[in-house]
Formats: structure tokens, sequence, C-alpha cells
């Protein structure tokens, strides 16, 4: 009787692994204040997100515009890119890096203009 209690709970333990394994996916969606420091300078951005499972869609806002989003999220990883308009082209932007709670931290890519630090706090919640 012992020995089929411990197979069960044994069982249990491991469904509920392998379902945390699979769902393991953080919660990135929301408004974030976002900054970066490149060779460009330090840029702030607030920072819409709407997350679909690992698809990522929504916004980034500053005096300059608004600029649209999308990107992908894989566990606690994610890859955003955009674009912003500089001088008579466009600079396309890549965010990557973890998120950890309601702060994310990484690197911007700011197309060959370099690639510098990014963070960011959830202002949602």
């Amino acid at each position: 009787m012992k020995s089929h209690a411990a197979a069960v709970a044994a069982s249990v333990a491991c469904i509920v692994l392998l379902t945390t394994g699979l769902t393991g996916q953080v919660d990135i969606a929301g408004e974030w204040e976002v900054m970066f420091t490149t060779a460009l300078g330090y840029q702030e951005f607030t920072m819409f997100i709407v997350q679909e499972g690992p698809r990522l869609t929504g916004r980034l806002t500053s005096d300059a515009g608004e600029f649209p989003l999308r990107g992908r999220l894989e566990a606690d990883e994610f890859e955003i890119t955009w674009s912003l308009p500089d001088q008579d082209r466009i600079l396309a932007i890549t965010f990557k890096g973890k998120v950890e709670g309601d702060s994310i931290r990484g690197t911007a890519r700011l197309g060959d203009r370099g690639t510098g630090t990014l963070s960011g706090s959830r202002t949602d919640r």
C-alpha cells in the first residue's frame, strides 16, 4: 500500500513538473517603462504589450511618436522588434532579454548603430 501511494505521489509530481515546464512561460503583457542606452544616447519609451501564448504585439510611445512592435516569448526570454524613423531611413530596433517578475533586463540593438543596455519596469500593477 505504501509503495502504491508513493508511486501515485511520484506520478502526480511528474505531471506537475511536466505541465509547469510546458506552460512555464511568464506573463509579459501590460504597460512597461523601458530605458535603453546606446551610441545614440539614453532613450525612454512606454511599451504596451499584448501576449497571446508566445506571440507578442503592441506599441511603443514617446515624444517621438508611436511605433508598432512584434515579438516572441520563450519561457522568460523575449525578443521584440520595432522600427524608428532616423533622418531619411528606418532604423530597425531589437530588444532581447529576460523577464524577472515586473522587471526586464537585456540589450537593445539599433540597426547598425550598435548595442546597449535595456531595462524596464511594469507600470500597470
